[in-house]
């Protein structure tokens, strides 16, 4: 939707934000083995609330099943997730494929 240098800007934000004390950021590399699909964004505030986004709506809960839902799903996604300086690699590699499209096109 963006051109590749926009893409590449993007892309640095994260590593940039990586390396603020107190930020923790995971990406899943596309190769990573999933064993279920992400079918609709969720933010995990904390052990109390979730909210999740679906296409017309943002749902928020606070029921218990539904954070051990969440959370758990969460917690499957963090364990594919690469950060610090694997992160950081992952995504100049993939920041660098955009530049490189830029110059060929």
């Amino acid at each position: 939707m963006v051109s590749p240098v926009e893409m590449a800007l993007q892309i640095d934000r994260p590593v940039t934000l990586s390396r603020l004390p107190g930020v923790r950021i995971g990406v899943v590399p596309l190769s990573a083995r999933m064993t279920e699909v992400g079918s609709s964004s969720f933010i995990a505030c904390d052990s109390r609330l979730v909210i999740v986004e679906i296409p017309h709506a943002e749902v928020s809960t606070t029921d218990p099943k539904d954070l051990d839902l969440y959370l758990a799903r969460f917690r499957r996604f963090e364990q594919l997730s690469l950060e610090g300086e694997p992160m950081r690699e992952l995504l100049a590699a993939i920041r660098d494929e955009f530049l490189r499209q830029r110059e060929t096109s």
